[in-house]
């Protein structure tokens, strides 16, 4: 039976690795989080402002050209994945939530399961996010639509699957209180391409390696290793900032990076860097605590964000 008036909620997401490798067709970790996006499809009303996205419109079109156009106003409340109130913006992928949550209104609203359909929501998002952003990877409209962490290859096979988050690993977020556009970070990485390719291919390559890295050690399960790599990508990601004349990782997140290494852990920019949130990992509760007092030492705020298993789900 289809929903008349259908409402979605859809988490956030964090980059947990493969930044800018992801684009060349390394595997990037990213992970579902408990801050979650509200879209609903309804009735026209003008004291419930509507606030769609275009990465939502274009999801919402494109599910309709297969299903069916549907009725209803689109509203998308995003204010969950920002602070201030809604103001300002934390990274945390609000663009690709809308989307997620956009294709699965249209998919509710023709009565289908979005459990037995989430691939084809999640096609449906990602072509409609592309159709806007194209200069993005997909994979934070991957974790959106299916939730938990999801090892995702961009390429001519994409693939998205979902992985277990490992036993003993701790995950720390860190507002940087700098917004940052990953379009620009990404126009500046090619630029330098375009003007150094045999030094951006270095670099790259570094990257992807680490990225595979990463995905590999994530899959094993055991934190010590994942704790090395996310110090290593931090420092690949660094390494093709100098590069490029982009400040990928600017002042803060290398204060951040050093509090966690202070702590006996390991930190970097989740996404595409200068500004919005870092993440840091620990092998114990001990040191990811730690970690918080330092933080709260020099006046940084730790985001209370958790994993969520959950992706693009019916409200309620």
């Amino acid at each position: 039976m289809s929903e008349p008036h259908p409402t979605v909620t859809a988490p956030g997401k964090l980059m947990l690795s493969g930044e800018y490798a992801v684009l060349e067709g390394a595997p990037a970790l990213v992970a579902a989080v408990d801050a979650r996006a509200l879209i609903s499809l309804g009735p026209d009303d003008a004291d419930q402002p509507a606030r769609p996205t275009p990465e939502a419109d274009a999801a919402r079109s494109l599910a309709e050209a297969e299903l069916g156009a549907v009725e209803g106003r689109l509203r998308v409340d995003v204010s969950a994945l920002r602070s201030d109130g809604g103001t300002q913006k934390l990274g945390l992928g609000s663009s690709a939530a809308a989307a997620a949550g956009a294709a699965a209104c249209v998919a509710l609203a023709h009565g289908l399961d979005l459990d037995a359909e989430r691939r084809r929501v999640l096609r449906w998002a990602l072509a409609g996010h592309r159709a806007v952003a194209p200069e993005g990877s997909g994979a934070d409209v991957a974790a959106c639509v299916l939730g938990g962490v999801v090892r995702f290859v961009r390429s001519k096979h994409e693939s998205a699957r979902r992985l277990d988050w490992p036993d003993g690993l701790e995950l720390r977020v860190v507002w940087t209180g700098v917004e940052a556009r990953t379009s620009d970070f990404i126009q500046r990485v090619r630029a330098f391409e375009s003007r150094d390719a045999v030094h951006f291919e270095a670099l790259i390559n570094r990257l992807s390696n680490e990225a595979e890295r990463f995905a590999d050690a994530f899959e094993r399960g055991s934190p010590a290793p994942i704790v090395e790599q996310v110090g290593r990508y931090g420092h690949a990601m660094e390494a093709l900032g100098r590069a490029a004349d982009a400040p990928i990782v600017e002042r803060t997140l290398r204060h951040v990076a050093a509090l966690a290494r202070e702590a006996g852990g390991a930190a970097k920019p989740s996404g595409a860097g200068g500004g919005d949130v870092a993440i840091a990992f620990f092998q114990s509760v001990n040191a990811a605590e730690d970690f918080e007092r330092r933080c709260q030492a020099s006046e940084m705020a730790i985001l209370p964000l958790r994993i969520d298993s959950s992706g693009v789900a019916a409200e309620g």
